[in-house]
């Protein structure tokens, strides 16, 4: 029996759990103001995919192979932590390098290389993970029917897509760009920073 009060529980611990500041927000907020809006809205996609998959992981038990099996978290997190510190190296060393035009990349490569970042960027924050491991998962009922444990799922990619979309499309706008284009090396550099901070963080707890 599908439970709606449930789904919005859970929808309610979903909407605080991805506006929480992090690697996902940073990532989409930089792609918006440095390239296309399209490309921005791929990034979001493929973050969208990875938060419903922890989701399904989370309600559907899957999650307990990372418990019976440590060294794959520790090994998605270290993997992690390691993306996350080459993702803020490379911002600082683009920094100090003009921008090109917006949209001057082709969308047939572009679009699709948004979409991968989005999903390692994703996949390269295991506290996504943790979250919807313990704080959703918690918030669900142990009786939950599959209709209402699918619902939650699909709730998940659409709260994820709408929050993420929301902010693609806000950074995105000529406004920003503007003045992203004049503070292009503090915003890099300072987003570069805060990703290897994280990174290196995530890589020793």
């Amino acid at each position: 029996m599908f439970d709606s009060t449930a789904v919005l529980s859970a929808a309610v611990v979903c909407l605080a759990g991805v506006m929480s500041p992090g690697p996902n927000f940073v990532a989409v907020s930089h792609r918006a103001v440095s390239s296309s809006r399209f490309e921005a809205v791929a990034m979001v996609f493929g973050i969208a995919m990875i938060n419903s998959l922890w989701a399904a992981m989370a309600l559907f038990g899957l999650s307990l192979l990372v418990v019976t099996l440590p060294w794959m978290f520790w090994s998605i997190k270290l993997l992690g932590a390691a993306y996350l510190v080459w993702f803020g190296v490379q911002l600082l060393m683009r920094s100090g390098q003009p921008l090109t035009a917006r949209g001057n990349s082709g969308l047939e490569s572009s679009v699709p290389s948004a979409l991968r970042d989005g999903i390692a960027t994703n996949l390269a924050n295991p506290k996504s993970m943790a979250f919807y491991a313990s704080v959703f998962s918690g918030a669900v009922p142990t009786d939950a029917s599959i209709q209402t444990l699918l619902s939650m799922v699909v709730m998940v990619g659409v709260i994820s897509t709408l929050w993420y979309g929301s902010v693609a499309l806000a950074m995105s706008t000529d406004r920003m760009s503007a003045l992203y284009r004049q503070s292009k090396a503090v915003v890099e550099r300072t987003c570069g920073v805060f990703l290897i901070l994280l990174g290196g963080r995530q890589g020793l707890l």
